[in-house]
């Protein structure tokens, strides 16, 4: 069931509620998690007003970075990245 609420960051409000659904997942690695932050993304946009929509996706991009900064963090500051589009295999390092 649906309530209505009124906020005065909804921005806060949405990135504090989608990270404490990481957290309950004890979730870390975003692209083996892939399929579970799509579907948490769409379920918040599914599942709010459209006038929401931009404190939702400006909430979830947060969250990226800050799973990724999380990431590179344990990975020493370093990982091998693919940057090829053409599917060569050409990969570089990023810092």
């Amino acid at each position: 069931m649906a309530v209505s609420t009124y906020s005065h960051d909804p921005y806060m409000d949405f990135r504090r509620s989608m990270q404490e659904m990481v957290d309950a997942r004890d979730l870390v690695d975003v692209k083996a998690n892939w399929e579970y932050l799509h579907e948490l993304l769409s379920s918040y946009l599914s599942l709010n007003p459209k006038s929401t929509h931009k404190f939702i996706v400006g909430a979830f991009a947060d969250l990226l970075v800050s799973l990724l900064s999380t990431e590179m963090t344990e990975d020493g500051g370093r990982r091998e990245e693919d940057f090829s589009s053409d599917g060569c295999g050409i990969s570089r390092q990023c810092m």
